[in-house]
């Protein structure tokens, strides 16, 4: 055999070996696949058939966890819902076109946001109240304050290195939603700092609220008013 000969014949096996070494093998086509399944599960994919049967003026659909739901359009942003606070006002304003305290203000200082997203289901260590009552056998509480009926007020010395924890805990509900009842704001300048906490809401559907530190003391009734809020969801 020729130097050309030979030439051609290792380009040829070369060429196979790249060829091989690029094509996908069955472990990364699976991957790919489940990655694409789960990057599909909160939106609109190639192969969706959206709802239909709703009144556009009155809902909006969403796709969580794979599954279709209406929101009400009048609390709807992207991913969630949004109410003013201390109104309670819809974040599409009042629906008789009134005023209301929170209009002109800054979304963020007057906003309760609440995020919709899938949730595996898989706890990640204890619940938020089980956290506090660690904390509290452990010696870790700094303080632990009454602040009225149904809200408490703990602050602990966390082990993250993140500093002081500030907790505001809804008494009421600390028995169906240790997660959710728990508020996490660990702030120290109320004015711009946020605080947050994230529950299931449904099965394989997780809800994470935030809103400005300055609310804080009112969390007992946001509470209550995200619960009734998140009730007027309906599934398609």
């Amino acid at each position: 055999m020729n130097r050309k000969m030979l030439a051609v014949s290792g380009a040829l096996i070369l060429g196979c070996t790249v060829l091989t070494a690029c094509s996908p093998s069955d472990k990364q086509k699976a991957e790919w696949a489940e990655k694409t399944r789960v990057d599909c599960l909160d939106k609109f994919c190639e192969g969706d058939v959206a709802p239909t049967k709703f009144d556009p003026t009155k809902e909006t659909s969403i796709k969580l966890n794979g599954q279709w739901y209406f929101l009400p359009k009048q609390y709807a942003v992207s991913q969630g819902l949004a109410f003013y606070w201390p109104s309670k006002t819809p974040v599409t304003g009042r629906a008789d076109r009134q005023d209301y305290p929170e209009r002109g203000k800054d979304f963020y200082d007057v906003a309760i946001e609440i995020f919709l997203q899938h949730h595996d289901g898989v706890t990640y260590g204890p619940n938020r109240y089980d956290h506090l009552r660690k904390a509290e056998t452990e010696g870790r509480v700094i303080s632990k304050e009454l602040r009225r009926p149904g809200l408490e007020v703990w602050r602990t010395r966390e082990t993250d290195g993140l500093g002081p924890g500030l907790w505001y805990v809804a008494t009421q509900y600390t028995t169906t939603d240790p997660n959710g009842s728990v508020l996490s704001c660990r702030s120290s300048n109320p004015k711009f700092d946020r605080c947050v906490t994230a529950f299931q809401w449904q099965p394989g559907i997780g809800a994470d609220m935030r809103f400005r530190a300055k609310h804080a003391d009112d969390w007992s009734e946001i509470y209550q008013e995200m619960t009734r809020v998140l009730q007027l969801i309906r599934k398609a």
